[in-house]
């Protein structure tokens, strides 16, 4: 009898290190299919994120000063005594933060940053693998040292913007309600207000691009969350179990010491709407919609107010929304098709142009361009062949925007082209300037705003050449091109 139990239970413990050996090579295995990008993608992104909070900080910080200085001495004149108050010693005003920032002080101390769930699940996956670093190739332990010390300091450096951009709006918001009855609407207050109000929206964006995962980041956490370790590690160190705790009983039905559960908390609502009378369901509802419909009036005047908070108290102000994106965001990518008329004896010319534009603010872009000429024979006895190059320079205008949203509706459109009609064997033959006809061009262009991966939207353009009459060899008055934006 004692040597069937000691049987049994060896076939017991060989089981379970069976299934714990087996589960260990399976997680081992599922490490090693962790992108090498992943981690490289992981230090860029951070990289340039506080690259971008600072550099735009300090910039900020050093607009505000100026401006601020400015109403200091204003304010010496007009009422000293206010002047005192708003930057008397102990004042945190922007030159105070500039100067911390630009010496690598803390700006303001104990402050706790928001909660960001991109960030803490990027923190506990980069955590995590830090934890099984033995069981990982020997090519991801140096970036994976990497990726965990510049998480480390964009912790520190989102803190320290986020606590920035709370002072910015308190001084701000300070200086007008201050100054603004012995200066009145001063050029200076005004440029703060606008300054803030784009430093705010500029900090969402970078937010916005930074927390936008690449392929490897989405491959990397989704085999991370096939890994039952991984996810036992989440729940015990992520930063949303830091913040709310996790009871011994998580997962079962008690709940946790000193709340009411939510059965509790559903049985006597639904005792107090049955003490209310047959009709009080009906008026709690109608009650919830009159609140969400004024909630809604709200929102909406929010951002007719400039999509923003911060710019309440300027009614007047349009903002260029251009001015809180990237360099990159401004840029354009396009291409556009021109066809000659192909007719059954004569040949004809097709203008295969690309272009790079760039959005000076939410109604004009401008760009270059360069266009390949290729002419074909007629239907006859078709043929391709090399028919020269151009060069193009053109202005977008906004004049009616469309329903398709703020890249789509009406330009008034302009530019000058150089065009090469002449088939050439090397640059050296481009240098002759008599050989290029030149080309004034405005008309009107309707751009459709296309939501797919490659292309952002398409264009008709319909242009009159206003130069077409200097032409040595006769040309169209009026083109018509389609193209499209990526």
């Amino acid at each position: 009898m004692n040597a069937l139990k000691i049987a049994m239970f060896s076939i017991i413990l060989f089981c379970f290190s069976y299934n714990s050996l087996a589960q260990t090579d399976s997680n081992l295995a599922s490490l090693q299919k962790i992108p090498s990008k992943y981690l490289s993608q992981i230090n860029n992104k951070v990289q340039k994120y506080t690259d971008r909070i600072s550099s735009k900080t300090e910039k900020t910080l050093i607009r505000l000063s100026k401006w601020e200085n400015k109403i200091h001495n204003l304010l010496d004149k007009a009422s000293p005594e206010t002047a005192q108050q708003l930057f008397g010693e102990g004042s945190i005003t922007f030159s105070s933060m500039l100067h911390k920032v630009q010496e690598g002080k803390t700006v303001a101390e104990n402050y706790k940053a928001q909660y960001d769930d991109y960030s803490d699940k990027l923190t506990t996956g980069i955590n995590y693998l830090n934890t099984q670093n033995e069981q990982l190739d020997k090519h991801l332990l140096k970036p994976l040292d990497e990726a965990k010390q510049e998480i480390k300091k964009l912790d520190k450096d989102v803190t320290e913007s986020e606590a920035i951009t709370k002072l910015i709006k308190e001084r701000k918001q300070q200086l007008i309600s201050s100054s603004i009855k012995y200066i009145g609407k001063s050029k200076y207050l005004s440029k703060i207000n606008k300054e803030t109000y784009y430093y705010v929206e500029a900090m969402r964006n970078y937010k916005e691009i930074f927390s936008d995962p690449k392929k490897a980041e989405e491959t990397a956490l989704t085999i991370l969350h096939n890994i039952p370790a991984f996810t036992k590690y989440v729940a015990e160190n992520s930063m949303l179990s830091s913040l709310f705790g996790k009871p011994t009983d998580y997962g079962g039905v008690q709940s946790i010491a000193g709340l009411q559960t939510r059965a509790s908390i559903n049985s006597l609502i639904q005792d107090r709407i049955a003490a209310g009378g047959p009709n009080a369901a009906a008026a709690i509802s109608q009650n919830m919609q009159m609140a969400q419909a004024e909630l809604t009036k709200l929102k909406d005047k929010v951002l007719k107010a400039g999509n923003s908070s911060t710019n309440a108290e300027l009614p007047n102000f349009k903002p260029n929304t251009q001015k809180t994106k990237t360099f990159k965001q401004r840029i354009e990518f396009g291409s556009n098709f021109q066809f000659g008329k192909l007719t059954r004896f004569s040949s004809s010319q097709a203008d295969l142009g690309m272009s790079v534009g760039y959005k000076l603010n939410d109604k004009s872009v401008v760009g270059l361009g360069m266009a390949y000429k290729l002419k074909y024979g007629p239907v006859s006895s078709f043929y391709l062949q090399h028919g020269g190059i151009g060069a193009r320079s053109f202005v977008d205008y906004k004049l009616l925007s469309s329903h398709g949203g703020v890249g789509g509706g009406f330009f008034i459109t302009g530019g000058f082209e150089m065009n090469y009609n002449i088939v050439f064997t090397n640059l050296r033959s481009l240098q002759s300037s008599n050989e290029w006809q030149r080309s004034g061009l405005i008309g009107i262009t309707k751009k459709i705003k296309l939501k797919t991966k490659y292309v952002k939207g398409t264009n008709f353009q319909v242009l009159y050449d206003f130069l077409y009459k200097t032409h040595v060899v006769p040309t169209q008055a009026v083109v018509f091109r389609v193209g499209y934006k990526f």
